[in-house]
């Protein structure tokens, strides 16, 4: 089991971070829409909201390669 295990191909961080990104607005959408309270629902969204981006910057400032994304300091 465990060679089976080994033998599975990985997920890369950007990947995941976005489908996670996506699962999170997904279900809390849903969770927010069986709220009665107006209030309750907006706080609920808008701190999925946050995390949603939190999410996604995490993933595409893993995608840009570290030379793109560092300023070049020039040698003086």
């Amino acid at each position: 089991m465990s060679t089976l295990v080994g033998a599975r191909h990985r997920i890369p961080v950007t990947q995941l971070l976005r489908e996670t990104a996506l699962n999170v607005l997904i279900l809390s959408r849903i969770a927010s829409g069986r709220v009665p309270d107006k209030l309750r629902k907006d706080d609920i969204e808008a701190a999925a909201d946050h995390l949603v981006t939190l999410l996604r910057h995490a993933a595409w400032e893993l995608s840009v390669p570290e030379s793109d994304a560092q300023p070049s300091k020039e040698k003086e």
